[in-house]
């Protein structure tokens, strides 16, 4: 009966230890056992501060743990990711009202005052479903298009928050994006760190992911800063065993947009790596270790149930981006030579994805392969589509490859200036693109 009442908080779980130790020692052994706990369940520095501080006069354990959370600090590294955010998106912002006030060919490139900056292409449906809802009705632009065709979870936030901003769908939109975005880097940066970036080389990777092509739509009314938040977290809690908190991030990641679904085989592939196929194939061992892939495509199937429920037709988002778009499924084997010989803008859809493809390669050399085979079908998947006009957006949320990238930059100052240069200059083209309208920046 003691040893049972004991064993929880026994070194090595085994009765033995009364064997050698006298009643007298117990206490001593229980309350070390209390002590050295948390190391194993929080942060190294809380851990270490508590083991220092058992024995410390309070005069001193105030100390430490004021060091421990100076360490922490440091090491969040809000300040500079926050520093970082914001010198991008005003470089950004000011090359968007030079192009807007200099080069400016449509006349209405500001109008209704700079917040129209952030608003091009699918801004619009996504306004419409914030502001309206969906509807089955095709706008007159295209009798075949219709907002069914975005998912809903990005409006559903924007119409949730617009109270907060005197009813102004388009700010609400544009503060929720950039609110995302900072959240998302946050997230990038924790990653960089769990899987053994130093705290410079972590900070590289977000200040890789705010300058790269067409970073400036994680800020824009776009669902991608939404997205790369909710893969970030869903990816960061899978690794820390946070399953739960990686379900719902997962979840919500297919309720805004198709590749969101694809997390599952990021999910199953890192918990067999974990835990083995043959322990996973009974779920009543660890039943925990399921949340992530149980919820992760309830988001998808809840737009499906309602698209059924106002359409009579679940898949209503595919088939009006058939009808409506153009896009169809066809094996990226296939459509790639097509996308080659066509030229234009699906030459350069072909070649940034290969090249994002490339990158993602040296994931293995991290021998990161779950988020190896998520990128690399996010890749295919978009490969896939025929119609597909997007040049990079749907690589840059793909953040894992430029962590990997940011790693191999790190400790080479030229080869990390010559990139951010090439990128520096590429985004600044695709500002200038989407200011102006040009259909290159969709």
């Amino acid at each position: 009966m003691i040893a049972g009442r004991l064993r929880p908080y026994l070194f090595d779980g085994s009765t033995a230890i009364l064997d050698r130790h006298p009643p007298s020692q117990i206490a001593d052994l229980t309350h070390a056992r209390s002590v050295r706990a948390p190391d194993q369940a929080v942060r190294p520095e809380i851990g270490q501060a508590m083991a220092m501080t058992a024995k410390q006069p309070p005069e001193d354990r105030l100390a430490s743990w004021r060091q421990a959370l100076s360490s922490i600090n440091r090491d969040s590294a809000v300040l500079p990711i926050l520093a970082i955010f914001t010198a991008t998106r005003l470089a950004m912002l000011a090359i968007a009202l030079i192009a807007a006030t200099q080069i400016a060919v449509h006349e209405d490139v500001l109008h209704n005052g700079w917040s129209n900056l952030a608003c091009r292409w699918d801004c619009i449906w996504y306004l419409s479903v914030a502001q309206k809802g969906y509807s089955p009705l095709a706008f007159e632009v295209d009798p075949n298009q219709t907002n069914f065709a975005f998912f809903p979870l990005y409006p559903l936030l924007v119409r949730w928050v617009t109270p907060l901003f005197a009813g102004d769908t388009m700010v609400a939109a544009i503060a929720l994006s950039n609110a995302c975005a900072f959240a998302a880097l946050l997230y990038v940066f924790r990653y960089a760190r769990m899987v053994g970036l130093d705290r410079g080389a972590a900070l590289l990777a977000v200040a890789l992911v705010c300058s790269l092509p067409q970073s400036f739509t994680l800020s824009v009314v776009l669902s991608e800063g939404l997205f790369l938040m909710l893969l970030a977290a869903a990816t960061y809690h899978l690794r820390a065993g946070h399953y739960l908190a990686a379900g719902i991030a997962a979840a919500l990641l297919s309720a805004t947009r198709a590749p969101g679904i694809l997390f599952v085989l990021l999910a199953g592939l890192w918990l067999v790596e974990r835990v083995g196929f043959a322990n996973l194939l009974r779920p009543w061992r660890n039943p925990e270790l399921l949340v992530p892939l149980a919820l992760a495509p309830l988001g998808l199937f809840a737009f499906w149930a309602y698209c059924f429920a106002t359409t009579g037709d679940a898949f209503a988002q595919v088939s009006t981006a058939r009808h409506g778009w153009d896009w169809a499924f066809s094996p990226p084997w296939i459509n790639l030579p097509v996308m080659f010989h066509s030229g234009g803008i699906p030459l350069l859809v072909a070649t940034s994805g290969l090249l994002a493809l490339a990158c993602s390669l040296l994931l293995l050399r991290m021998k990161l392969v779950p988020e190896f085979t998520y990128c690399a079908c996010a890749i295919a998947l978009v490969l896939s589509g025929e119609g597909t006009s997007s040049v990079f957006r749907y690589w840059l949320v793909l953040f894992p490859i430029w962590v990997a990238v940011a790693r191999m930059l790190a400790g080479r100052p030229l080869t990390s200036a010559l990139a951010f240069s090439v990128a520096g200059l590429a985004n600044a083209v695709m500002v200038c693109a989407w200011t102006l309208k040009d259909v290159i920046s969709l």
